[in-house]
């Protein structure tokens, strides 16, 4: 018996099934994965396969695929106990990739896994009666994430008019946010943690979403700007616990309704302040990497959301795992006005320098990254989600944060210059015109 690697599980286990039961059969039955990766084929509706083809495929599959397939390598609903696995629109659709290719195959998969389940939760829509929540991602931490969401948050609140910013920080592992904005002595009780924590055994009430939040003093404009850190100062009084914490934080919540995901919390979280202040816009930090925790809000929010890079093949690595991954959530649009969550992505090319030569080849490199995961490229299609190398508004168009030695050492608190208006302009003025007119689009036409 031979055996095969994770891989190339799905593509041999479709291309037998497809062989001895009809290329039908791809789209029409679905392939569950399992938490260790153990495929089934879940046969739905009327039994039309004949004993013999079935069990030709049995043998075909167990020769192939072993250890990636389970001892009886089909079912039905009913046998597994779960008929929610005959819903016609349950699962993805996955394009396999042939050898040679042109004979590429559609299949649909439904995945079950233990932790990161949320990456298989498609893109979200926007939170009902929420402002513009902005998502700050990057791969690796050390390119300015944390500092441009600081600035960003600084603009926004000393625009005349001046706008209330929430910040949150929802990078747990790393807190960082609380400390550029707030003074210790304006930390709140509460942080991000203590709401992941808290939410899944009572009722928060409006004196825990008091207590979630500290307004900052480091801005001068008219707007406000509240900071949800990771931690609150129960943290920073009670070290010991915090580990304790991180450990439950990402647990699905059980409910009546069925359980809670970190996903569903971090919407559940965001409503709660939106509904109890009048905010303009929702600023997110989120922890580096491709971690569980990290879909929640690039997938949860119905957000725009911004991918920080520097130029370095580990970036353009890193962006191609999480894009191909999304790329299974495209579908195409019946219109031209649809909107296309993938046009809520956008690229931030950090530390970069004026260096035209060099703008030119990140421009090129992110066209690319994007251009093979993200746009469209059936030319037959009614709207087709594609852009030019050169169209400024498109996803893959680096905004610039250009690199300045003032910003290595970014600690407001001991600098407050670090957020003036003078002081950051050369360096993020920028990426701050096209983020405000990405939030603001009817204010940025006026001004």
């Amino acid at each position: 018996m031979s055996f095969c690697d994770y891989d190339d599980a799905l593509p041999k286990f479709a291309t037998l099934v497809a062989a001895h039961l009809g290329p039908q059969a791809l789209t029409e039955h679905l392939f569950l994965r399992d938490a260790s990766g153990r495929l089934t084929l879940v046969l739905r509706g009327k039994p039309r396969h004949s004993v013999d083809s079935l069990k030709a495929l049995s043998q075909a599959v167990h020769a192939a695929v072993s250890p990636y397939v389970d001892e009886l390598p089909f079912a039905t609903p009913d046998e597994l106990f779960d008929p929610t696995l005959a819903g016609a629109d349950i699962g993805y659709i996955e394009r396999l990739k042939s050898d040679p290719p042109g004979s590429d195959l559609t299949v649909r998969v439904l995945e079950r896994r233990l932790v990161g389940q949320d990456w298989m939760t498609p893109p979200q829509p926007p939170i009902a009666n929420a402002p513009p929540v902005v998502v700050f991602a990057s791969l690796k931490g050390g390119v300015g994430r944390s500092t441009a969401l600081a600035i960003a948050a600084a603009y926004f609140a000393d625009r005349n008019p001046g706008h209330n910013v929430l910040v949150i920080d929802l990078d747990l592992e790393a807190p960082g946010l609380g400390s550029m904005l707030l003074p210790n002595d304006r930390c709140p009780l509460y942080g991000a943690l203590d709401f992941f924590i808290e939410n899944g055994l009572r009722e928060l009430d409006d004196a825990f979403f008091a207590n979630l939040y500290g307004i900052s003093s480091l801005t001068q404009g008219q707007g406000l700007v509240h900071v949800v850190p990771a931690v609150g100062t129960r943290c920073t009084e009670h070290p010991q616990n915090v580990l304790g914490k991180l450990a439950r934080a990402y647990l699905e919540d059980p409910t009546p309704l069925g359980p809670k995901s970190f996903l569903v919390q971090t919407r559940d979280l965001i409503a709660g302040l939106v509904g109890r202040h009048k905010y303009d816009v929702v600023l997110v930090d989120t922890r580096a990497g491709l971690h569980e925790s990290t879909a929640a809000a690039i997938l949860g929010l119905g957000a725009d959301v911004l991918l920080f890079g520097i130029d370095t093949p580990q970036t353009f690595r890193g962006y191609a795992f999480m894009l191909a991954h999304l790329a299974r959530f495209a579908t195409e649009n019946t219109n031209e006005d649809d909107d296309d969550w993938r046009s809520r992505f956008c690229f931030v090319h950090a530390k970069a320098t004026p260096n035209k030569e060099r703008s030119r080849a990140i421009t090129d490199k992110v066209f690319d990254l994007f251009a093979e995961h993200m746009y469209d490229r059936d030319d037959n299609l009614t709207a087709p989600f594609t852009f030019g190398l050169d169209d400024p508004d498109a996803p893959h168009h680096p905004w610039r944060v250009l690199n300045d030695s003032h910003y290595v050492e970014f600690d407001p608190p001991s600098r407050p210059e670090q957020l003036e208006d003078a002081y950051y302009t050369h360096t993020f003025g920028d990426f701050l015109s096209k983020l405000y007119q990405r939030v603001f689009p009817k204010n940025a036409a006026q001004t």
